[in-house]
């Protein structure tokens, strides 16, 4: 392991910046990019046209280093301004700079302000190289400017010991950028500084004449772009977490209705202990931490106190014993002040000034809040919604319903729930929103119940079920009372049983190639559920780890269909237990089954050719192979599970062994069984035909039976 580090300091002349990378990725970005600062060393280390041997050798030797990590001041967002400036591009005018406000275009300008004292730091884990490392520190020292023209900067290096290096680190309080994962931040390279020097030489012979006299021209070349790799950088709000403790060190729960009466209490008793401690900062600690005086400016770096309610079983008491502090990765705001702002605070009634029973302590134990930060498609509220345009009453005209009234205010509710994503920063768009005043929970509390105590009113709280497309990150506390203890959303397992990929965006494939394509979407899913050992497991393989065809699990491996009339026009998976209602699945195999699915984004299927930008749809009701429905019929062939004895009517086989197949797959028996063209090979073998199904009452899909039913066969749409 390495010992040393190479530290770079970047101060700006300003507290403002006016950098957008949009070279490397799109907009404003902070902090400054190492392919950014990377071209502000070469820029400063140029002599000329030229460099000294030593200082390419260096550049060269930084290039090839891994990305480093950033530690940046938090940053506020000034106000954008716009400005239309001439652009160089008086050709298209015919020269004329009479006609110059007919090429004037947009430019946006939005600085960023931070604290000037607090410089960006640039931190590389060095294993060998001390030469050119000191070599970069004294090119840094050349540094004159980072982002725009008028970012006036200056930097300094250092090689520090690793461990000097981190309590360097730890004492600014800054947000700490660490690179990891694939991503859109651009990093130097192995390439990038002889690709600059390429680039500045291409600059300087843009212009070039052809010709001589009258026929002489002027040609215009675009100079070769510089080269850069993309990184991830990992940038997660700190959680710091807290339980509610009595003086015999045993929990002192609150009821969950008075969540917000409790985070209020919580948040104004832990910024008066910080005001009193640091007056200077008073105005920004009433602003992020209680939200008085707070802009929109403000919102990102606002801290956040979230109660953790109980949740396990439906019979587990969802009292409020732990309390999570959510400190944003640009607050700048110290997350050790914070922690001793909030240890030890007692809680209150705000509105008498009772003092509660218990205390804050700090604790190590994130199992419970972990549960609520799960990833997953669907939420539903535990502490209410706090929806304030909801609350506004209404003048009813006489003789109105009031079941009209109540459908208008969940039609306003479902509006705003959209406008509470929005705030919250969350771009997931939801496919379904369900709104009421019952708690979903079996020991929850009704919304109306959360009122006392909190600004709201009775009719502006919502509990509310979000499902999602794809599933998102929690912890997701929405609403307008985020900040207060409301709008908690308890992940729930939603797991689609069936998925589609639909092909509308790619090249017509024939049903012809439907067994093709098949195989080749068994092998994809294979390879992408493919463990760290290198095997398959068996929901995908359908083989057992011996080998051997899967025959005693009783096909528990997924089913593979291709639906269309002429052309496939979709692509299915279904689980196992989808097709058989007594199989019950384990959780893991609900997971491993939407992981490898939602991850299948592209399938080359050999000469039927490739399909990208593949998305998974959940197959829900309402869908033609869902139903439900009481008559289905074959969309392809039935293909029966036995062959033809000799002396066997071909129709009462093939009815008689759909019977034998809806046993199997705990179906109820159908009451009428329509035979069309049934077929047999000439020396027997397994009937084949296509069927309608009538059942008594109406079943739900996805229908597919038969011998073949794994790779497509036997596939019933609902009539």
């Amino acid at each position: 392991m390495s010992s040393q580090s190479l530290l770079i300091s970047v101060r700006f002349m300003t507290g403002r910046y006016h950098g957008r990378e949009d070279n490397f990725r799109g907009g404003l970005s902070w902090p400054p990019s190492p392919a950014r600062l990377f071209q502000a060393l070469v820029a400063g280390a140029a002599r000329g046209a030229s460099f000294l041997e030593q200082d390419k050798k260096a550049l060269t030797w930084l290039e090839a280093q891994p990305p480093p990590v950033i530690s940046a001041p938090a940053v506020r967002k000034g106000q954008s301004v716009k400005f239309f400036v001439p652009n160089n591009d008086l050709d298209a005018v015919d020269g004329n700079p009479a006609r110059i406000s007919e090429i004037r275009v947009q430019k946006l300008w939005q600085p960023l302000f931070f604290n000037e004292d607090q410089p960006v730091f640039y931190l590389w884990e060095i294993e060998q190289g001390n030469t050119e490392a000191n070599q970069v520190c004294r090119l840094a020292q050349r540094l004159y400017q980072l982002g725009r023209s008028f970012d006036v900067a200056w930097a300094t290096g250092q090689v520090l010991e690793k461990h000097e290096a981190k309590l360097l680190f730890e004492s600014q309080s800054g947000v700490v950028n660490a690179p990891g994962g694939i991503g859109e931040v651009a990093v130097p390279c192995r390439g990038t500084f002889d690709s600059l020097v390429r680039r500045y030489q291409g600059k300087r012979g843009r212009l070039t004449t052809v010709g001589e006299g009258r026929k002489a021209r002027q040609l215009f070349s675009q100079p070769p772009k510089a080269y850069f790799a993309n990184s991830g950088y990992n940038v997660s709000p700190t959680r710091i977490h807290f339980e509610l403790r009595n003086a015999e060190g045993k929990f002192a729960p609150r009821p969950l209705a008075s969540a917000a009466s409790l985070i209020t209490s919580i948040r104004d008793s832990a910024a008066a202990r910080l005001i009193s401690m640091l007056p200077e900062s008073a105005a920004q600690l009433e602003r992020l931490i209680i939200g008085r005086g707070a802009s929109a400016a403000d919102v990102p770096q606002r801290i956040r106190l979230i109660p953790i309610p109980s949740i396990g079983t439906q019979h587990t008491d969802p009292s409020i014993r732990r309390i999570m502090l959510e400190i944003p990765p640009n607050c700048p705001i110290r997350a050790d002040d914070l922690q001793w702002g909030v240890a030890g605070v007692q809680p209150y009634n705000p509105q008498t000034g009772e003092s509660w029973l218990g205390n804050l302590v700090s604790s190590k134990d994130s199992k419970m809040a972990d549960r609520f930060a799960r990833a997953s498609r669907k939420f539903q509220s535990i502490t209410p919604l706090a929806l304030s345009k909801t609350g506004r009453r209404e003048k009813h005209q006489q003789g109105r319903s009031s079941v009209n009234d109540r459908t208008r205010q969940e039609q306003r509710a479902v509006r705003e729930v959209a406008q509470a994503l929005r705030h919250a920063g969350i771009d997931a768009h939801p496919r379904t929103v369900r709104v009421q005043k019952e708690q979903f929970q079996r020991r929850g509390m009704r919304a109306e119940a959360f009122a006392e105590g909190s600004r709201f009113p009775k009719s502006a709280l919502w509990h509310v079920e979000v499902e999602f497309s794809q599933a998102i990150p929690g912890p997701v506390v929405l609403g307008d009372g985020r900040y207060c203890g409301l709008g908690l959303m308890q992940p729930i397992a939603c797991f689609p049983d069936a998925v589609a990929y639909n092909l509308s965006e790619n090249s017509p494939i024939p049903m012809a190639h439907r067994g093709l394509v098949i195989r080749h979407l068994r092998r994809a899913l294979m390879s992408l559920a493919r463990g760290e050992d290198g095997r398959v497991g068996l929901l995908f393989s359908g083989h057992e780890r011996d080998g051997s065809p899967d025959r005693a699990s009783g096909h528990a491996h997924v089913y593979l269909a291709a639906d269309g009339d002429e052309c496939i026009e979709r692509l299915i998976v279904a689980a196992p237990w989808c097709q058989d209602s007594a199989k019950r699945p384990k959780e893991w195999e609900q997971r491993l089954f939407d992981r490898v699915t939602q991850n299948l984004s592209e399938l080359n299927a050999g000469r039927a050719g490739c399909l990208r930008d593949l998305k998974p749809t959940p197959l829900e009701s309402g869908d033609s192979l869902i139903g439900p429905a009481k008559s289905w019929v074959s969309k392809t062939n039935y293909v029966a599970s036995r062959n033809l004895k000799k002396r066997e009517d071909l129709e009462l086989t093939i009815k008689a062994d759909v019977s034998a197949e809806c046993t199997r797959r705990r179906l109820p028996l159908p009451t009428e069984i329509r035979v069309r063209n049934p077929q047999v090979g000439p020396r027997g073998g397994r009937p084949t035909a296509n069927l309608t199904l009538r059942f008594a009452v109406a079943i739900s899909g996805l229908l597919l039976l038969g011998r073949d039913s794994h790779h497509g066969g036997g596939l019933f749409c609902a009539r």
